[in-house]
């Protein structure tokens, strides 16, 4: 998976193309379950964590920028932090018993 054909189709992604999500989705859908799982250590919970995330890249294509960084930081970047999002108040939890 070439970091430019993430990155374009990232850009199609923010000008609502379907078929370029359906696409982004199928090229780095198991990295970011991979990512998840590896924090959340359920596989259900990181599959539904992998729908938010989905969601949010919809949402934010626009807001990459390939001048910044590459593309697969960036998605793993967003999956990382509502995977962390997802634990913590489960850590608070566990802390406060």
């Amino acid at each position: 998976m070439a970091n430019e054909e993430i990155e374009a189709l990232i850009g199609r992604v923010a000008m609502r193309d379907q078929k370029a999500f359906a696409v982004l989705y199928k090229r780095t859908s198991s990295k970011l379950l991979g990512v998840s799982l590896r924090i959340v250590g359920n596989k259900a919970d990181a599959e539904e964590i992998l729908q938010e995330v989905y969601v949010r890249i919809w949402q934010r294509a626009e807001q990459f920028a390939a001048s910044e960084g590459p593309a697969i930081p960036w998605l793993t970047a967003i999956a990382r932090k509502r995977a962390i999002d997802f634990v913590r108040p489960q850590a608070r939890s566990r802390r406060n018993r």
